[in-house]
C-alpha cells in the first residue's frame, strides 16, 4: 500500500477510536458526575489522559473541560477534531475506503453539533459512541483482512491502548479504591463485561487483573498490546525493528504481572505501555508514513 494511503487509513482508525474513548471518559467523569462535587484536579487529569495540552490560562472547570474535549474544533484532542480527522482522511483514502464507511463518517461530521447544553451531554456522548461503533462495524463487516484492515486496526488499537494506559498511570485511578476501579472499568467500556464475569462479588485485584491481563477482553492492556504487536509485525516490523522490539519488551513485562501484584503494578505498567505506544506512533509518522513513495 502507498505510504499516503496507509497513513490515512491508520489515521481514520485512530480517530474513530479516539471519539469512542474520549466520549466514555467524559461521560463517566463529567456528564454523569455529581454536580455537588468539584475536584479541581479532574480537568487537568482528563486532559493529560487524552493528550490535550494545559496552558497557564486553561480553564480546568468541569463544564469548560467538557466543552473543550467534546466540541472544541481547535482542540486536537477533542471529539470534534477526531471526527473531522476521520472524515478528511477517509476522503483522502477513497481508493481503499468503502463507500459505506465514507458515508458513515461524512454523515457523522455533518450532524456534529457545535454546542451541547449540560443536561444533554450524556445523550450526545452516547450518540458519539454509537457512531464510532457503526464505523468500526462497517470495517469489520466489509473489509478484507488485508493491509487496509490491519492499518485501521493498528490505529484503533494503539489509540485505545495509549489512552487506557495513561488513565491507569494517572490520578484518575486510586489503585486501592474499589470504587475507583469500578469507575475506571466503566470509563474504558469494560464495566459490564467485568461484572458479567464476576457476578458473585469482586475485589480490586479482580478489577486490576481484568483491565491489565485479561486475554479475551478487547479493553485490556494485554489484549491491545498483543493485537498492536501483531499488526506491527505484519506491516512494519522490518522498518521499525528496534521500536517494535521495545514495544514487545513492554508487553512481555506486562505479562510478568500476576493477579496478586496487578493492583500495585497498574501505574507502572500503564506508564511504560503508554510510552511504548507513543514511541511507536511517533516512529510510524516519522519513518513510515512520510517515507518517499516508490518511483513508478
Amino acid at each position: 500500500m502507498l505510504n499516503r494511503l496507509a497513513r490515512s487509513v491508520h489515521s481514520v482508525g485512530g480517530a474513530v477510536e479516539r471519539t469512542d474513548v474520549v466520549a466514555r471518559l467524559l461521560d463517566v467523569h463529567l456528564a454523569r458526575r455529581d454536580p455537588s462535587t468539584d475536584d479541581p484536579g479532574l480537568g487537568r487529569d482528563l486532559r493529560a489522559v487524552v493528550g490535550a495540552a494545559v496552558m497557564p490560562d486553561t480553564d480546568l472547570s468541569p463544564s469548560a473541560t467538557l466543552d473543550a474535549l467534546a466540541l472544541d474544533r481547535h482542540e486536537p484532542a477533542s471529539i470534534a477534531a477526531a471526527v473531522a480527522v476521520a472524515r478528511d482522511d477517509a476522503r483522502r483514502a477513497r481508493d481503499v475506503v468503502s463507500t459505506e464507511l465514507w458515508d458513515c463518517l461524512n454523515t457523522t461530521r455533518s450532524r456534529l453539533p457545535r454546542k451541547v447544553v449540560g443536561e444533554k451531554a450524556h445523550e450526545f456522548l452516547g450518540w458519539v459512541r454509537e457512531r464510532s461503533a457503526l464505523a468500526v462495524g462497517v470495517v469489520d463487516g466489509d473489509v478484507s483482512r488485508d493491509e487496509v484492515w490491519e492499518f485501521f486496526t493498528l490505529g484503533r488499537s494503539l489509540t485505545r491502548l495509549t489512552v487506557t494506559a495513561r488513565m491507569l498511570a494517572s490520578d484518575l485511578l486510586d489503585p486501592g479504591s474499589a470504587t475507583s476501579w469500578s469507575t475506571a472499568l466503566r470509563a474504558c467500556g469494560a464495566g459490564e463485561a467485568f461484572h458479567r464475569e464476576f457476578r458473585h462479588g469482586s475485589t480490586t485485584a479482580d478489577a486490576a487483573t481484568f483491565l491489565l491481563l485479561d486475554e479475551h477482553s478487547p479493553r485490556s492492556l494485554l489484549f491491545l498490546a498483543r493485537r498492536s504487536e501483531g499488526c506491527l509485525d505484519d506491516l512494519v516490523g522490518v522498518h521499525l525493528a528496534a521500536e517494535v522490539r521495545a514495544f514487545g519488551e513492554a508487553r512481555a513485562e506486562l505479562e510478568t504481572v500476576t493477579p496478586e501484584t496487578a493492583v500495585d503494578a497498574a501505574r507502572s505498567a500503564g506508564s511504560r505501555l503508554a510510552a511504548a505506544a507513543e514511541t511507536i506512533t511517533a516512529a510510524l509518522d516519522r519513518r513510515v508514513f512520510t517515507a518517499p513513495e516508490p518511483a513508478l
